[in-house]
């Protein structure tokens, strides 16, 4: 399953549980190209669309994760149909679980596509840098209340004022990895967290990643995640784990 990606566009694979997003352009920096925003918001579409699919990994082939936006063409004046932010934004967006797979390092708007997944995991000696200041741009609103929102004002700065290269070990103490690994470990953590993850409950899942969102935006809305909360209660996912725990089985929940 997937779309056909051609070239050098990221592509989509879908294999049980598990989507894999995964960026292409090794001898670019996996720069992304317009062609390429517009690819992506096409996988996301067809992820949010296919109910199977309980866990997306966003991962890069080559030693470097992203670099973020073709700058030849952010200075040719070139406006694509998407926009980084607006790709992002709609990862940010996707029902279900997303993981960052960082096994090279991530510059420029590399850093908020990372930034835009769930979780980041990362290996011991990759390295951030955001140079946005430097090229003299103040970063786009979303990807900077993304930062904010997720590692704090301190963190950010830190991160966008200085334009320096940051370590993974800070990069874990400030938040904005939330694992590190051994190089040599970081598929077999990657699968082992999809596996446990896709054991959850999906409904439970995507309402508890929707509340966190919520929650931690500029105006929570703690009815609503109030009432999400009940409505789980009454879901069918909740009746077959109750009923698991009796029978002393596993749960056997919707699409398995």
């Amino acid at each position: 399953m997937g779309l056909d990606s051609g070239g050098d566009v990221p592509r989509l694979e879908v294999s049980g549980r598990r989507a894999r997003l995964v960026l292409q352009r090794p001898d670019k920096r996996n720069r992304l190209e317009p062609v390429d925003l517009k690819q992506i918001m096409r996988h996301l579409e067809e992820i949010d669309d296919d109910p199977s699919i309980r866990v997306v990994t966003l991962e890069a082939e080559g030693p470097s994760w992203c670099s973020g936006y073709h700058l030849g063409a952010l200075a040719e004046g070139e406006r694509p149909e998407f926009g980084f932010g607006d790709v992002c934004d709609a990862l940010t967006a996707v029902s279900v679980p997303t993981i960052a797979v960082l096994g090279g390092s991530v510059y420029g708007g590399g850093t908020d596509l990372a930034m835009a997944c769930d979780l980041r995991v990362g290996t011991a000696d990759i390295v951030l840098r955001m140079p946005a200041a430097q090229i003299g741009l103040q970063y786009y609103a979303t990807g900077l209340q993304r930062f904010v929102q997720r590692i704090g004002a301190a963190a950010t700065k830190r991160i966008f004022l200085t334009s320096e290269v940051i370590s993974a070990e800070e990069l874990l103490r400030v938040g904005y990895l939330t694992e590190v690994v051994d190089e040599s470990q970081l598929d077999s953590r990657i699968t082992e967290l999809c596996s446990v993850i896709s054991e959850l409950s999906p409904n439970a899942v995507k309402l508890t990643k929707l509340a966190i969102d919520n929650l931690s935006g500029v105006s929570p809305d703690l009815e609503a995640a109030q009432d999400n909360h009940l409505a789980s209660l009454r879901s069918a996912d909740h009746r077959e784990a109750m009923q698991a725990i009796k029978e002393r089985r596993a749960p056997r929940f919707l699409n398995d």
